[in-house]
């Protein structure tokens, strides 16, 4: 988490259709194909700070694999230390405007819960644990199912970073395969701009918006300019007018402009996707 953003967000509604199970070593929400399809790929999602337990992942995990064709993967890469979606009310207490003293009482005990959520997250979630669990289910992956299957990955936040670099092509598998073909990631965190967009090389589509706090809209240009610069088809960066922070898994369906922010980011991601699996099995 790198700023209040990453733990702002709304419960979204619905019921998951996939299943947990071990993959790979890992509990896995896995979402398939509608019945009947032949799916086109794997796509492995990356998630936000919130990790396996929030359903608004698992509904994105749904709408992916029943819009692509494809089964996707929303591994636990965090081992349970993700923070819960009751820290959704706790930074909208310590984001709201004081009204009167008691506002400004409550946000105390908000701050010291937001902290005690945040802070196992943080730790058991660095980068010198995290990218070794990564990098090991891409690799078992590609050993496994994935060896001729198309492969690509999607990021939120946390996950963003994790896209960036299996984008950058960073090792091998086993069978000389890159451990993804192509990536997809919305507002990502984590980034060193330009070091971490300079070194890609995988077919990667960016959607985040211009109010994002964490990647800050003169690195979300500059990240544009280099991506595109090296070739629009198989780059592209959508900045999106007015979104901030998590709004393509945790924006307020309530509130008319966030469910426009996620439906485009959806849609994004989805072209892109079908795009790209679509060149591949050609």
């Amino acid at each position: 988490m790198s700023c209040p953003q990453c733990a702002v967000g709304a419960l979204h509604t619905g019921t998951p259709e996939g299943r947990i199970e071990t993959v790979h070593g890992l509990p896995t929400y896995i979402a398939d194909p509608p019945a009947g399809q032949e799916s086109k790929g794997i796509i492995i999602f990356l998630p936000d700070a919130f990790g396996l337990e929030l359903v608004n992942n698992k509904l994105l995990a749904d709408k992916y694999a029943r819009r692509t064709n494809t089964r996707v993967y929303l591994p636990d890469f965090m081992s349970g230390h993700y923070m819960g979606a009751h820290m959704f009310e706790v930074m909208d207490v310590i984001l709201k405007k004081n009204g009167t003293w008691m506002d400004t009482f409550w946000k105390v005990p908000a701050a010291v819960q937001a902290i005690y959520n945040a802070a196992p997250f943080l730790f058991f979630n660095r980068e010198s644990v995290s990218k070794p669990k990564v990098l090991k289910f891409f690799h078992d992956l590609r050993a496994n199912e994935a060896a001729s299957q198309a492969v690509g990955a999607a990021g939120f936040c946390w996950g963003g970073k994790w896209v960036f670099m299996l984008c950058a092509d960073p090792e091998r598998a086993a069978n000389g395969k890159s451990l993804i073909d192509f990536g997809y990631t919305a507002h990502p965190s984590g980034l060193k701009i330009p070091q971490d967009a300079e070194v890609i090389k995988l077919p990667l589509s960016v959607c985040s918006g211009d109010e994002d706090a964490v990647l800050g809209l003169e690195d979300l240009k500059k990240c544009k300019e280099i991506l595109e610069g090296k070739d629009k088809d198989k780059f592209e960066v959508v900045i999106v007018p007015g979104a901030t922070h998590g709004f393509a898994v945790r924006g307020n369906p309530l509130e008319k402009n966030a469910l426009e922010h996620g439906r485009l980011a959806e849609q994004q991601a989805v072209d892109w996707y079908n795009k790209w699996f679509e060149k591949i099995k050609a």
